[in-house]
């Protein structure tokens, strides 16, 4: 197989491998690429097709780091589920396989990943993830419900009544949690 002839083959997985790859459509969608972060992820299949096929001996390894610190530079984005790894595992067993003339093999197993849409392409829409904003409107809606308290009744109040909460018409109520754990609360903003 010609070199011109394995690129092309090659960009097709690369295509459909990140297409897939739900941490770089996250990463695009919540703007962590900035207002061309489609643009960047067309131009990451053109670069990983390139590496892959210009270099004589790319391993699952070399591509990545290649791809962590694409994620990390481009998308400002640190992937902790060991999809980088996945990805570029199932791109360099492919380009073996098309380095050793299994290109029928090859496509029957592209033909046998699940179907998704193919986002990644020149003037795709993506829909973006707002960011929240703290003047939201929503977050005045639920401002009263940041605290949980529980109406005393007047028995209560005899019985547990403290300094600091006398005359209060709210008794709050404590959670026992498990030893090692944080419970957090969302807290009300002034």
């Amino acid at each position: 197989m010609s070199a011109k002839a394995l690129q092309q083959c090659f960009r097709v997985v690369v295509e459909n491998v990140l297409n897939r790859w739900t941490a770089l459509r996250l990463a695009v969608e919540h703007g962590m690429g900035g207002p061309l972060g489609l643009n960047t992820a067309i131009e990451l299949i053109d670069y990983v097709t390139s590496y892959c096929t210009e270099n004589k001996h790319v391993d699952a390894i070399d591509l990545r780091e290649v791809l962590e610190e694409i994620m990390d530079q481009e998308f400002e984005t640190i992937c902790e589920d060991d999809s980088i790894q996945e990805v570029s595992g199932i791109l360099i067993k492919h380009l073996q396989m098309l380095k050793e003339g299994k290109e029928e093999e090859v496509r029957a197993e592209i033909d046998q990943m699940i179907p998704c849409e193919m986002w990644i392409v020149s003037g795709s829409k993506i829909k973006y993830q707002q960011k929240a904003d703290s003047s939201d409107s929503e977050e005045d809606a639920n401002e009263h419900e940041d605290m949980e308290v529980e109406t005393a009744s007047a028995a209560d109040e005899s019985s547990e009544v403290s300094p600091s909460t006398y005359g209060s018409s709210t008794k709050f109520i404590e959670e026992s949690i498990d030893p090692g754990w944080t419970q957090v609360r969302g807290r009300r903003r002034r």
